[in-house]
């Protein structure tokens, strides 16, 4: 499964799976499990890369991950602390949850229709702790749905902001007349042509 990369595009949140650089069956095991049933059971797409910790910056699995707009939910054989310091060491930025410093919330895309990512949320799943692959992906499950719902706050909050209405007097609009329903006859055209051309323009 190392060889699996895959960018992706899902719903809300993103999810990502940072495999263990670990020789370990259990894990591949454990994670080979996971990836099957979140797409063939819950019909989740899966970014995979490999273990965050041994990323190199210029790496395409670095790449991948900074590519990667809006929330953002991450799977790893590592603790928040650790994984957090992991992806700001990649160049990815945003609010990492268990960071203390806050941010107001506003949407990933701007009014201007500009990309924040300094407001998407990065929460983290710690795989170190989950025995079994149907406990991991319940919480996952959890976590998508939890990320879903917080967005959907956001921006409906901000959907609602007020609008900036023009209520100054409307222009003045020339009205133009009103066709006479009665058909101009050709004999009044030809009287018009007739003066036109007596009057010598």
């Amino acid at each position: 499964m190392h060889d699996l990369h895959r960018c992706v595009m899902m719903r809300d949140m993103k999810l990502v799976l940072s495999q263990s650089h670990q020789n370990d069956p259990t894990r591949r095991d454990t994670e080979q499990e996971l990836v099957a049933s979140l797409l063939m059971q819950d019909r989740i797409e899966v970014i995979l890369v490999q273990d965050v910790a041994k990323l190199e910056n210029e790496s395409t699995d670095a790449l991948c991950l900074q590519g990667i707009r809006g929330d953002m939910l991450v799977v790893a054989w590592h603790n928040t602390v650790d994984c957090t310091e992991h992806l700001r060491r990649l160049g990815i930025v945003g609010q990492f949850d268990g960071d203390t410093a806050t941010t107001s919330a506003l949407p990933i895309v701007l009014p201007s229709g500009q990309y924040d990512a300094m407001q998407r949320r990065i929460a983290f799943l710690d795989l170190i702790s989950i025995t079994d692959p149907s406990n991991a992906r319940q919480q996952i499950l959890t976590l998508l749905r939890a990320g879903k719902q917080k967005r959907k706050t956001i921006l409906t909050q901000t959907d609602h902001a007020p609008v900036n209405l023009d209520l100054s007097p409307a222009k003045s609009v020339k009205v133009m007349p009103r066709r006479s329903e009665e058909a101009t006859t050709l004999d009044d055209l030809d009287l018009l042509l007739d003066e036109m051309d007596g009057a010598n323009l």
